[in-house]
């Protein structure tokens, strides 16, 4: 088991559902599900780095954000969440660093920092940036379909 804050298959599961959703209502969905799933790695990815930052900052609040994970844990009630918090937080982050921590603890903890991050940040945001970025891939993809068709019509 990968000692992360975030399970990297979950998360990266729960984000293509959020992009495949998107590229269902775009204009050519059939063609631009290689985006999403790329899209969702390199966001996973992401994430799961950001998240072992954010996680050892001394001061966890998110300026703008009421939310702050190790407030959040240490006093339960703002996260909904199947997972109950046990222990200090940063008493858990240690266990994690130290790979002391039990697999069942890991997965609840990773479970618990998923429905974390839904909770403070939603999928606005990522809906937003990852349509944009679509939109530009789509743009291109046609821009070069144009050039290949005016190209085959000039040598014809």
């Amino acid at each position: 088991m990968e000692y992360t804050f975030l399970n990297e298959q979950k998360h990266y599961d729960n984000l293509l559902e959020i992009f495949m959703g998107e590229v269902k209502n775009c204009e050519y969905p059939d063609d631009y599900d290689w985006f999403a799933e790329e899209y969702a790695e390199h966001l996973t990815e992401c994430h799961i780095e950001q998240m072992d930052k954010y996680v050892h900052k001394s001061d966890t609040k998110i300026y703008g954000n009421f939310c702050d994970i190790r407030e959040d844990w240490n006093y339960p009630g703002f996260v909904h969440s199947t997972v109950e918090p046990w222990g200090n937080f940063d008493d858990v982050v240690k266990s994690i660093d130290d790979k002391t921590i039990s697999e069942e603890d890991l997965a609840k903890f990773q479970q618990w920092c998923e429905d974390w991050f839904y909770t403070a940040f939603g999928t606005y945001n990522l809906k937003y940036n990852f349509g944009t970025d679509l939109d530009e891939v789509i743009y291109s993809d046609e821009r070069e379909r144009e050039r290949e068709r005016e190209l085959a019509e000039a040598v014809a």
